[in-house]
């Protein structure tokens, strides 16, 4: 029977963006929701009045941040992102948002000063994520190696942890060593014998010639 593939379905783009930004403006508005409530507690204002206008708002603030940031990284590079291009992204999707969000929510006289605030929010954070992703990938990387191997890359250890590759370069280098010296003993061997053929050739004493004997 003939095999049937299957082709993987191909995600609508826009729905990529919006489903990635709904969660991320859900975890800041649970976020907002908390925090709002707790200071209405602090203040003694209506609590849920309170987390629920903050919740709105960095729901908000969440869902358009991540929504933006998408559409530009997809717009800009789409294959290949650089983190310059990441923190880029964060600090226009930050400026659009606190904006946008400022805009509706405090007039007009807000959007330069939410603009600009949000904006430095966005590049101070993806440029201090882009730190930590980096530190995290190199200790990874130092735990993928074992201690041993982490152990003998220090300068002041005697021992060191070997590959396949490095260790059959190693016993190459030795076996060509010993085939040196192998072929130095045999000349040294095929020397001395050629000696004592010498020496044997003229210690031999002269054979007397044969006598005459009288008719």
């Amino acid at each position: 029977m003939a095999e049937r593939r299957v082709s993987a379905p191909i995600e609508d783009p826009i729905f990529a963006i919006i489903r990635p930004a709904l969660k991320v403006g859900a975890v800041c508005g649970t976020t907002g929701f908390v925090l709002g409530g707790a200071a209405g507690i602090v203040k003694g204002t209506t609590p849920f009045l309170f987390a629920t206008a903050s919740g709105l708002q960095t729901f908000g603030l969440g869902t358009t941040f991540w929504t933006c940031r998408s559409a530009v990284l997809q717009a800009w590079t789409p294959e290949y992102q650089k983190p310059n291009d990441l923190v880029k992204a964060s600090a226009l999707s930050g400026a659009i948002t606190g904006g946008s969000v400022a805009l509706l929510t405090r007039g007009r006289s807000n959007v330069i000063p939410g603009a600009l605030m949000f904006s430095l929010f966005g590049f101070l954070g993806q440029t201090a994520y882009n730190r930590l992703s980096v530190k995290s990938e190199i200790v990874r990387d130092e735990s993928k190696q074992g201690f041993w191997r982490r152990m003998s890359e220090k300068s002041w250890s005697p021992v060191k942890v070997m590959n396949d590759q490095e260790y059959a370069e190693m016993l190459k280098e030795k076996m060509l060593k010993v085939d040196a010296e192998i072929s130095i003993v045999d000349d040294k061997i095929a020397a001395l014998r050629k000696q004592q053929e010498e020496e044997g050739a003229t210690a031999a004493p002269l054979s007397p010639p044969p006598s005459e004997k009288g008719v």
